[in-house]
């Protein structure tokens, strides 16, 4: 861990020039320009919103549309994130591979210029989803602004996953199609469009492997209830990011003399 501040300390620099090639990348080109990033979400709002509120009428507590929105985006903001974070994320050293290969940097610095630019979009779209819930009259900043823990939970997951798998990436490159693939799945396994609470008890622990299982309810108590979550909701998602956060750096560590040469 202290290997990896160090590192990023001193490849601050190129994180700071990726990270504004990042963000200029994504609109260049593009007529609406970083309207995009709001564009995109509500497009993907709407249309869960139609088909699980409307065509099959999905009740989140209370019922309702706009109950199913707020409760829906409490599950599909941090989703975005995660996914864009970790696909980008593991993808970052293929992407980068020119330079890597010319520039002399920790090479850890491309999986976090792609965290940091997906974080800001996250940091958007958290402020956006809080006015909402101001005008709603339910928004309680007391518990609002502990949505860093279970945010913290998510880098430690995402920084691990993209590190590891990033590493792999590098000699089997099939890793990044696989990645979207199970994240698709696992999406679907996650009570983001749908409560918990009608998930089949024989298929339960099915789900409880997923720790963005816990993850979403957390954000949900937190954001959109107004409490505190139960501590047993952290135990399994904190143990599991840790173990992933640590692992990938193991992966990357051994692996990092490697790729240079094949990237």
């Amino acid at each position: 861990m202290t290997n990896l501040l160090s590192n990023l300390y001193k490849g601050r620099h190129i994180l700071k020039s990726l990270l504004i090639k990042d963000i200029k990348a994504k609109y260049a080109g593009s007529i609406l320009g970083p309207l995009w990033v709001i564009t995109t979400p509500l497009y993907q709002i709407f249309l869960y919103t139609f088909i699980f509120s409307t065509i099959l009428r999905v009740r989140f507590d209370d019922g309702g549309t706009s109950s199913f929105v707020v409760y829906l985006l409490a599950g599909l903001i941090p989703w975005l994130f995660f996914s864009e974070a970790t696909i980008r994320g593991v993808s970052a050293f293929l992407e980068n591979g020119n330079l890597i290969k010319k520039v002399k940097f920790p090479a850890e610095i491309c999986v976090i210029s792609a965290i940091l630019s997906a974080t800001i979009t996250f940091s958007i779209y958290i402020i956006l989803y809080s006015a909402i819930l101001i005008y709603m009259n339910i928004f309680n900043p007391q518990t609002f602004v502990l949505f860093i823990l279970p945010f913290t939970i998510q880098l430690l997951l995402i920084f691990g996953l993209s590190l590891g798998l990033g590493s792999i990436a590098v000699f089997f490159r099939d890793i990044t199609q696989m990645v979207g693939m199970i994240l698709n799945l696992f999406f679907f396994l996650t009570p983001i469009v749908y409560p918990a609470n009608i998930i089949p008890e024989n298929v339960k622990w099915l789900f409880h492997i997923n720790p963005f299982y816990f993850i979403i309810e957390i954000y949900r108590n937190l954001m959109v209830r107004g409490v505190l979550p139960d501590i047993n909701l952290f135990i399994y998602p904190t143990i599991f990011s840790v173990v992933i956060f640590f692992l990938g750096y193991y992966v990357f560590f051994k692996t990092k003399r490697a790729f240079m040469d094949i990237l």
